[in-house]
């Protein structure tokens, strides 16, 4: 029987390994997907969330923001992934897009 798990990939070199393979490409789609990630930009008044506190109730305001420290940790530069698209299989570059 076959096994169907995947390499595990904690370094560049782990990740070097495996290069030409779809768990590559699949993790390339991931770490270009971290590149941004979600911050609630919302300005909150001294003691909001506290159990005390009785004024407004106010929304978060989500912002995409940059941050590459994923992709650095892995040797990458926000340059490396420019012309990403171009070398994933259709199937993962649609997954990527979604």
């Amino acid at each position: 029987m076959r096994s169907a798990s995947k390499a595990v990939i904690n370094s560049r070199e782990d990740l070097d390994a495996i290069q030409g393979t779809p768990e590559y490409a699949e993790f390339m789609a991931a770490l270009k997907g971290s590149m941004t990630r979600k911050q609630d930009v919302q300005v909150y008044p001294e003691g909001y969330n506290q159990p005390d506190y009785e004024g407004e109730k106010l929304e978060p305001i989500w912002q995409d923001v940059e941050d590459l420290s994923t992709i650095t940790r892995f040797g990458f530069s926000k340059t490396d992934f420019q012309n990403l698209n171009t070398h994933l299989p259709a199937d993962i570059i649609q997954s990527t897009e979604d």
